[in-house]
């Protein structure tokens, strides 16, 4: 079994800085919703979000729409083999049961990570989405059980991953959930190993797909009748 944690996501209310904002304010009535209960998203609300500090790489709920499918919908966590986690840039930590299903729909989607900051777990009567609060980088890390902390960078170590997954059992990898720049967190100190896949940066999706492919193949391997 492996664990990924998506750290430093921006994944995030709309700031009470640009709440009045017309782009804000529009977009929040067109939907219904309180501006301040709405999801900060770059694609609805960049025109405010250039008052923000990192307003260029904030405002990402895509990120970690993209990666919930494509982890969640994996082989391996089909099988068992695989826990999720969200860690936000305001140190909310999300944990999400292997069963959920997330909305293939984008704006379902948003809908129901609105609905987490409100009431901290969805659904109501059987969560299967939990937020806590005030959880840095590290105090997530110490809530997952893992063996080994593995963060994946363009500034890591080229490894071979068909190789390397193999010494990799229940191990935590973490992957950045944010388009550009460098982790906010101090994740570099909490791993036990950093590692590149590609000579090129690769978007968040594609790196987890590979992890998931490879540790799938090597558990496929090991379980097979000699």
């Amino acid at each position: 079994m492996i664990s990924m944690l998506l750290a430093d996501s921006e994944l995030e209310l709309v700031p009470r800085e640009i709440v009045g904002y017309p782009a804000v304010r529009l977009n929040a009535r067109k939907r219904n919703k309180s501006p301040a209960k709405s999801i900060l998203d770059a694609s609805l609300h960049h025109s405010a979000m250039r008052a923000l500090p990192m307003g260029d790489r904030r405002g990402r709920p895509d990120i970690v729409h993209v990666f919930l499918l494509v982890a969640l919908e994996s082989v391996l966590n089909r099988v068992g083999q695989l826990r999720v986690y969200i860690h936000t840039r305001n140190n909310e930590m999300i944990t999400i049961d292997p069963t959920t299903r997330i909305p293939k729909n984008y704006p379902r989607f948003v809908g129901l990570m609105e609905s987490l900051f409100e009431k901290g777990s969805v659904p109501e009567r059987e969560p299967l989405i939990v937020m806590q609060r005030d959880r840095d980088i590290g105090a997530c890390i110490g809530e997952i059980p893992h063996e080994k902390v593995i963060l994946l960078s363009p500034k890591g170590r080229r490894v071979r991953l068909s190789d390397y997954v193999k010494e990799c059992d229940n191990a935590l990898f973490i992957l950045g959930g944010f388009p550009k720049g460098e982790f906010i967190s101090d994740v570099l100190s909490e791993a036990d190993d950093t590692i590149s896949i590609y000579e090129e940066s690769l978007s968040v999706w594609t790196v987890a797909s590979e992890i998931l492919v490879n540790y799938e193949n090597h558990v496929l391997e090991a379980s097979a009748p000699s």
